[in-house]
């Protein structure tokens, strides 16, 4: 079933088979474009009026929550030639990648009621806006009858990401946009690193695992897998792209693990993010990241049974690698230099909270380092005590 809110929701329908010009943004946004307005110097031009559209997949939700619009264009006069000052208040803002616009009006309904639906909203705004222009010129209609657009070919996402579009952060959260990445180790915390990298923006998301997905990752991954797919010998990678690719477009399994022997696999990759096993294996990886001149992010967790009480004594890590500082890694992570007898931490026992603990850490870290969080100070060393309740930074 194809992505058709045009067609599927009546209000946008309505306003289509009216023969307004709309069309709908990956961000949430939805343009009516080629309003007449009366500008300052009391010409008529034409301008586009924006608003945020909440979805149930290709569905509006009424009534409508935001009576607010944004505008594209000079500033709209009403009759009488006077900027609607009374309306407007806020300025430029990019709200969207490349998308910016001019102005934004708050023009509640009568009685402080919710606008019912969106062909309520816009064609009351538009009414506003453009009443002034067909006063200079009758035949300054809003009603282009030119084709309405959804080209979701090159979205990131298999529908709307009204999220970001709702919050007012989708040219922040396209700073991603341009990001292929990799996750090397599709366990635990490899699988919770997929579920939250899958909900950005990035161009694309490369899986590298040539384990099967078990009952015992099916506690330890986010989601419910059901018996029959356990019992299929799914690779984690394929089980895990099937998963998140009917939201998230350009997921590529690769069913093997990441060696010394395969690390030009992983070049022209933007970012990594490094979620197995300790040990040399690790080394070699980390040897070969940092050959290709790769940014990346290790992770770390660590369980043991405590002898002195029926407990659980745990520590969650993350170090960071970036080109101008590859020393954290190398000081911080355990490759397997100790024998099993001397590791506290060498039971390998994986628990689902600890894994999305970690994972949580190292995208927030990859998010501070690609400018999507203000941060005074990037440490690429970050050490949690779960007893402790303390998180310490380097």
């Amino acid at each position: 079933m194809s992505f058709d809110p045009f067609g599927r929701s009546g209000d946008l329908a309505r306003l289509a088979a009216e023969g307004y010009e709309l069309e709908l943004t990956q961000g949430g946004h939805l343009l009516v474009k080629g309003v007449p307005y009366r500008t300052p110097g009391g010409a008529v031009a034409r301008g586009t009026v924006v608003s945020k559209v909440e979805l149930n997949g290709d569905i509006t939700v009424n009534p409508v929550q935001d009576h607010t619009i944004r505008f594209i264009g000079e500033a709209p006069c009403n009759g009488v030639g006077e900027v609607l000052k009374a309306i407007i208040n806020q300025g430029d803002d990019e709200i969207e990648t490349g998308l910016v616009v001019n102005h934004q009006f708050s023009a509640k309904p009568a009685h402080n009621v919710k606008y019912a639906d969106y062909h309520a909203k816009i064609t009351a705004y538009v009414a506003l806006i453009s009443g002034p222009a067909q006063a200079l010129e009758s035949e300054a209609t809003p009603r282009t009858g030119r084709p309405c657009i959804v080209d979701n070919s090159d979205w990131p996402f298999e529908y709307v990401d009204t999220a970001s579009g709702r919050a007012g952060i989708g040219a922040i959260s396209g700073r991603l946009s341009d990001q292929r990445i990799g996750i090397v180790g599709l366990g635990g915390t490899g699988s919770y690193i997929l579920d939250l990298v899958a909900k950005c923006p990035v161009q694309e998301i490369h899986l590298f695992d040539d384990d099967v997905f078990s009952t015992h990752n099916a506690f330890r991954a986010p989601g419910a897998p059901e018996l029959a797919q356990l019992r299929s010998g799914q690779s984690k990678v394929e089980y895990l792209a099937g998963v998140y690719s009917k939201m998230k477009r350009n997921i590529i399994p690769h069913v093997q693990n990441v060696t010394a022997d395969n690390m030009a696999d992983l070049a022209g990759l933007s970012f990594v993010f490094l979620a197995m096993e300790g040990g040399p294996a690790k080394r070699a990886v980390v040897t070969g990241l940092e050959t290709l001149n790769l940014p990346f992010v290790d992770t770390s967790i660590g369980v043991v049974k405590a002898r002195s009480s029926p407990r659980l004594s745990a520590v969650v890590d993350i170090n960071a690698s970036t080109p101008a500082d590859r020393d954290s890694v190398r000081r911080n992570v355990d490759f397997g230099e100790l024998d099993d007898d001397e590791d506290p931490y060498a039971e390998n026992i994986q628990i689902a909270e600890l894994n999305a603990l970690s994972a949580a850490h190292a995208v927030i870290w990859w998010k501070k380092w690609s400018e999507v969080y203000h941060v005074k100070t990037l440490h690429n060393h970050q050490h949690m005590n779960v007893g402790f309740g303390r998180l310490s930074s380097e």
